[in-house]
């Protein structure tokens, strides 16, 4: 009886391992050679169907930057496998490399590697498209150009991680997380967090010894905080200003938008008797529509504890906001547009206007274009403000400038209308 038991255990044994066998030799990849890809693929063919995300194309990366993650859409659901291959400029031939995810991440010494062979070169990244059982087929293949810069970017970064949509994040903004750290760190460190209150735009002096930032401070939306830079920092009461202090006898609330430090540290600029269109929209990597359409340029000095309008860009006919230093601080740069009230708000004092609004821009699409003015700032005594060439009055919407380190040139955001978060936004 016992043999019998165990001659019936035995044999059902053999039978699972020989399904088991039998079941991973039939999911067992076959095996890929990369040579038989590449035997197939012809270099100047339109095969098409495959999108390559990130990064785009001619994208020039810093060179300490961390290895980045390459995504990409294909539109044939055959396929399974993709060979990434990399061709650069010089005679040692080609990078390739298999992956059976949409995206690949090459490690660390392969990133240097490619980093090297495309410094201040470009190299065409391809990837192609196949299904493992039959790899000799092409299905799909996408393709962009990458190269690496001589120059480094030389110094941290410091920004906020918020989740999507926005709508959801402002419901508690405990959970936005501040990091900091140089970008050939892959997780920079977090410091600040658990914020009870919203905190978002902000900027440093020149020396990186004082930080100034939004924070929204006893139910005051004007609330902002400039404090010294150091290992351990407290956001003191004292440390606290509030734009609604400037002209606080009109009785009209104000937010501080886009508010900026001088170099040298003295002087923060920011938009103030301001009104904005600021309301969710759908697309996930879009979800928030924000853009001034009233507002005139203030500048608080520290050192005198005192407010001023920024004469040349304090116009009440016209938005003037999102402001930035020249790095000599003799100069400020800013958006402008013409001053509008929309029909459904007119004469009310509301900061803040809902979607329903708003009409006009989220369901009418009506545009609101914005020109780069360049004035100087003549310690706080202002001037002539004078359209920048190539940034104003060129039929799309300009703003977010910022200067080289050196002053000589502005980068600057460009889309067809409105500001902020705008899919068919470029850097110009």
């Amino acid at each position: 009886m016992r043999k019998s038991v165990i001659y019936l255990v035995v044999g059902i044994s053999i039978v699972v391992v020989a399904i088991l066998v039998v079941v991973l030799i039939t999911l067992r990849k076959p095996d890929i050679r990369v040579e038989d890809i590449l035997a197939v693929y012809q270099d100047q063919a339109e095969y098409g169907g495959l999108t390559i995300l990130y990064p785009l194309n001619e994208t020039l990366f810093p060179p300490e930057i961390v290895p980045p993650t390459f995504r990409w859409k294909d539109d044939k659901s055959e396929s399974n496998t993709w060979l990434v291959t990399i061709k650069f400029q010089d005679d040692n031939g080609r990078m390739n490399f298999l992956t059976h995810k949409p995206q690949w991440s090459p490690r660390a010494g392969q990133w240097q590697t490619i980093k090297k062979r495309s410094l201040e070169k470009e190299a065409e990244v391809t990837v192609l498209g196949v299904n493992r059982s039959a790899p000799e087929k092409i299905l799909t293949a996408g393709r962009i150009s990458i190269s690496t810069s001589r120059d480094e970017v030389d110094a941290p970064l410091f920004y906020r991680e918020v989740d999507l949509p926005f709508v959801d994040a402002v419901k508690d903004p405990s959970h936005i997380r501040w990091r900091f750290g140089a970008i050939s760190s892959r997780r920079p460190s977090v410091v600040l967090a658990n914020m009870p209150v919203c905190g978002n735009c902000h900027s440093f002096s020149e020396n990186g010894k004082t930080l100034a930032m939004d924070v929204d401070y006893a139910n005051s939306k004007g609330s902002y905080v400039i404090t010294r830079v150091a290992e351990e920092m407290v956001l003191a009461t004292s440390d606290i200003i509030t734009w609604n202090d400037y002209r606080k006898e009109d009785g009209e609330q104000t937010f501080g938008l886009l508010s900026q430090v001088s170099p040298d540290g003295r002087f923060v600029v920011s938009t103030v008797k301001d009104k904005s269109v600021f309301v969710p929209m759908p697309p996930l990597a879009f979800s928030q529509l924000f853009f001034p359409i009233k507002g005139i340029l203030c500048i608080y000095d520290r050192q005198m504890r005192t407010f001023q309008s920024l004469p040349g860009a304090d116009d009440p006919e016209y938005v003037q906001s999102n402001p930035t230093w020249s790095p000599d601080g003799k100069y400020i740069v800013f958006a402008r547009a013409k001053a509008y009230d929309l029909k459904d708000t007119k004469g009310m004092g509301k900061v803040l206007l809902t979607r329903e609004e708003c009409k006009e821009f989220t369901e009418d699409g009506k545009p609101f274009l914005f020109d780069l003015y360049r004035i100087p700032f003549n310690d706080g005594k202002g001037g002539k403000p004078e359209p920048i060439e190539g940034a104003s009055n060129n039929g799309v919407s300009n703003y977010f400038a910022k200067y080289s380190p050196d002053g000589k040139w502005i980068v600057f955001c460009k889309a067809k209308s409105y500001m902020l978060l705008q899919p068919d936004s470029e850097l110009y």
